[in-house]
């Protein structure tokens, strides 16, 4: 009688030769490329923003539940390496599609004069952007994933609309208040000035779609038009994805007690590197080239709804 033998996960060894640099395979003459933000970029990567993305493992949890005896940081180490590398392959072509439909929309938004065309632009982008979800949600057909994307995205568009869109209204109300009452002191007028742009906006009407349930509101959709309403480039916004992707798991694997905080920035800061491979690997991509290629993680996803007790929505 044969015994199962626990499943081991390949190192990626072969990607962390010499990668090609990143801006050779970034076309930026297509697309316009805004400079980010600083101040807005750290507010996006500090953890106390509540994003939601602390509620998946990514099928981390169910492995080590599964298989307790590979579970060293080794092995952990290997599987956020895979999981980045699936996470290139079946969201950055999303992420990407999603960017360059809202920065159209962006520029296009700027020319136009009337608050009907104005409406109709951003009525016509909505679509679009509803359109490429839909697909998503027809690719992503992991039935946990494809839940846990849900969820991220509704925190995410959530985030969006209290910390940043909701804002809009408060300088109004601010002009309305110094008009009234005439102080037009320099002070003043330097606290209207933000960061934010007026295109900041059409998270609203996106939140209303989520709640009328006309579109999925998955997480790369909605991760991608946030951050270029914010002001991130394409470069930055597909390399910040897979960033917060890994930062992602290894918090989970801490919560899991699989490896302390020290271990998971040593393999946080080895993973970089793999990370700008698989990011300049996947630049050209569109959504018809989004595969699949992690399936252990994959399987792990899909029967963490099965495990007795967890920690994580996947």
């Amino acid at each position: 009688m044969s015994t199962a033998t626990t499943p081991t996960i390949p190192l990626l060894d072969n990607i962390t030769s010499s990668p090609t640099p990143l801006s050779s395979h970034l076309n930026t003459t297509t697309v316009s490329t805004p400079t980010a933000p600083s101040w807005l970029l750290w507010q996006f990567l500090d953890s106390a923003l509540p994003t939601g993305g602390f509620i998946a493992s990514n099928g981390l949890e169910a492995f080590a539940k599964l298989h307790p005896d590979a579970t060293s940081p080794k092995d952990i180490e290997a599987y956020v390496n895979w999981s980045v590398h699936s996470c290139g392959y079946t969201n950055l072509p999303f992420v990407t599609a999603v960017w360059k439909l809202v920065d159209e929309w962006t520029l296009r938004d700027s020319q136009l004069k009337t608050e009907k065309g104005k409406a109709r632009a951003m009525k016509t982008v909505l679509h679009r952007v509803g359109n490429i979800d839909r697909e998503y949600d027809v690719f992503m057909n992991n039935a946990i994933q494809n839940a846990a994307s849900r969820k991220q995205g509704d925190g995410i568009v959530m985030m969006g609309v209290k910390c940043f869109a909701d804002q809009l209204n408060h300088k109004a109300s601010s002009r309305a208040r110094s008009r009234l009452l005439e102080q037009e002191d320099e002070e003043e007028e330097g606290e209207e000035e933000s960061e934010l742009g007026p295109n900041i906006r059409i998270l609203k009407p996106f939140k209303a779609l989520l709640r009328s349930e006309e579109v999925a509101g998955h997480y790369p959709i909605a991760f991608a038009m946030i951050a270029r309403l914010l002001g991130f480039d394409l470069a930055t916004t597909r390399y910040l994805h897979l960033h917060l992707h890994a930062r992602t798991l290894l918090s989970s694997a801490i919560r899991l007690a699989l490896v302390g905080p020290f271990q998971a920035q040593h393999i946080m800061t080895r993973s970089q590197a793999k990370a700008r491979f698989i990011d300049a690997k996947t630049a050209d991509l569109t959504i018809e080239d989004a595969a699949q290629t992690f399936l252990l993680g994959d399987i792990c996803s899909g029967v963490h709804g099965r495990l007795w007790t967890r920690l994580f929505n996947s």
